[in-house]
């Protein structure tokens, strides 16, 4: 008898995309149309590739190789053909080649929310920031070479990020990493690029290097486009060793040394920096994407436990404790849904504006470390709590909802920490000035909002925090309060943006779900049991599947 896979996983046969009522909803108030081949993928995803990703984490985890049979480095990394068959198949819905070709980047991002799977979406989110990287900011001649490999059908090629040295972690500015020009390309030296992920997969990857002579800092960090092998076929760099991780397991993450490695320089030496973390931001985009879907399957599988599993004589769904929990849970995913869909749809609109960067480059910008940070945040909430609604099933390593959480706890640490991001944010308000720009956006969703009373209450609180946010910014002490600043404009512009969704596509389910959201974060002594029961009816579309 075949394996039957929705014995252990109750929501393999749903359709990740157009069974989500609350992303259509979102794609709606965008007026996104590109959905054909996402549909594909959505039904794709929870019928074929939750089962492969969690064998690949259980029993099927990355191994590298270091010699060949004739004792030849070789700096390979292992992965069983049904991991290979996963990525193809992935690719194949377009999720690098769509963006590059047709300039789609937001097909890109849903897609990112649909697959989610931290260890499978991370090859992909570092190969869109390898061909986003060459595609935008490369030498014609280095175009021409290799930017269609990523496109091509017949195994297209896979990318990385060498940011992350051992002495720095985040400080990019403490690159040790050299590069020295040599004719046509450059030379790259260093020996602690430490969590190098996707290593040995990877057929290009871009690195950080700072070029002989350069200024110490961030401002003397350039970055390279470095092909796995050289202009000879040979190894370009070596893999030391791979990480034992709690989760992410499919992605392989190692320590690269680079010796004289070849590279090609991406845009200029004056704006390297710059362009780095340009492309860190696709990244933290996708991990914001990432860990709401994450969070939305851990509280798709939850909620139908919750209609099957009895305790004290009835469902677990029809005791009141559980209904505020789950309403709860779908209050902060659809939150964390909205504010980073809307961060990918911005950054979609601006991503061919180069350094010097617009006002319009800036406030995406702003917007992208809200969404990291609030969606890692709230997917660590959703994913723990499923488990526990799960009882101690929730806990073993058999069933497939550990595993959401263990792979949504990176989400907050990956491509810069909650700190990071407070620090990036502090930055971008007070030398861009973003804070008045977000203050007029948030008024321009008000007039979505055809409820005068909540309008009027959401006006309230946006002139309250936004009070309270200038107070932090004019201290001298605003490093200290700068994740404070952080919360409190990551929450209220998702829970207005919660609202104008709601009421610009007549989604009364949604309305009730974003007053929930407003009072957890804002009026946490206000709980109206009859919203909770509307609220709860919203979240039905869960317990069906499309044909």
């Amino acid at each position: 008898m075949r394996f039957d896979f929705s014995r252990i996983f109750l929501s393999s046969n749903v359709n990740y995309f157009s069974d989500d009522r609350p992303m259509q909803r979102m794609l709606d108030f965008l007026n996104y149309r590109g959905r054909d081949e996402l549909k594909s993928l959505g039904k794709y995803v929870s019928s074929e590739m939750v089962e492969e990703a969690m064998f690949i984490d259980h029993y099927s985890k990355p191994v590298l190789q270091t010699w060949d049979v004739l004792d030849e480095r070789m700096d390979g990394v292992w992965i069983s053909p049904s991991h290979v068959h996963v990525i193809d198949r992935l690719q194949s819905f377009g999720v690098i080649s769509r963006p590059i070709v047709s300039k789609d980047l937001m097909h890109h991002f849903i897609s990112g929310y649909l697959i989610s799977d931290s260890g499978l979406f991370c090859t992909l989110t570092l190969t869109m920031q390898t061909a986003y990287a060459l595609q935008k900011y490369g030498s014609d001649d280095a175009r021409n070479a290799y930017l269609n490999r990523f496109t091509s059908h017949e195994r297209p090629w896979l990318g990385a990020t060498y940011y992350t040295e051992i002495q720095g972690g985040s400080d990019l500015g403490s690159n040790k990493t050299v590069a020295v020009p040599d004719g046509e390309v450059w030379r790259i030296t260093g020996s602690d690029k430490y969590f190098a992920s996707n290593s040995g997969l990877a057929d290009a990857s871009v690195v950080t290097a700072r070029i002989q002579g350069s200024p110490q800092g961030a401002k003397g960090i350039s970055t390279f486009f470095v092909p796995a092998l050289d202009s000879s076929g040979n190894s370009n760099y070596k893999i030391r060793r791979l990480k034992d991780k709690l989760g992410t397991i499919a992605v392989p993450t190692g320590e690269v040394e680079l010796e004289n490695s070849e590279g090609y320089l991406l845009g200029d030496q004056q704006t390297g920096i710059y362009i780095a973390m340009e492309i860190l931001t696709v990244s933290r985009i996708d991990d914001a994407i990432a860990a709401v879907g994450i969070a939305r399957k851990a509280l798709w599988e939850a909620y139908r436990y919750a209609q099957k599993r009895e305790a004290f004589g009835k469902a677990l769904i029809n005791h009141q404790l559980v209904q505020r929990d789950l309403v709860e849970m779908e209050a902060e995913v659809e939150a964390s849904m909205a504010i980073s869909v809307l961060s990918a749809s911005l950054f979609s609109s601006v991503w061919d504006v180069r350094p010097p960067y617009s006002r319009e480059y800036h406030f995406a910008r702003t917007i992208s470390h809200m969404a990291k940070n609030l969606a890692s945040w709230s997917s660590d909430y959703v994913t723990r709590y499923a488990m526990e609604l799960f009882g101690g099933k929730g806990f073993l390593h058999e069933f497939p909802i550990e595993k959401f959480h263990r792979d949504s706890i990176v989400t907050s640490i990956w491509e810069g920490t909650s700190n990071i991001q407070a620090l990036d944010l502090l930055e971008v308000l007070l030398k861009k000035e973003m804070l008045k720009d977000l203050r007029d956006y948030l008024s321009k969703l008000l007039e979505e909002i055809s409820d005068k009373g909540i309008r009027s209450t959401m006006d309230d609180i946006i002139t309250e925090s936004f009070s309270r946010a200038a107070n932090y910014l004019s201290s001298e002490q605003r490093e200290f309060y700068a994740k404070d600043v952080l919360d409190l404009l990551a929450t209220t512009t998702a829970s207005v943006l919660l609202y104008a969704v709601a009421f610009k596509t007549g989604d009364t389910g949604m309305r009730m779900i974003a007053t929930v959201y407003r009072w957890k974060h804002f009026d946490p002594e206000r709980r109206e049991p009859e919203i909770y029961k509307f609220a709860l009816k919203h979240m039905e579309w869960m317990a069906h599947s499309s044909a």
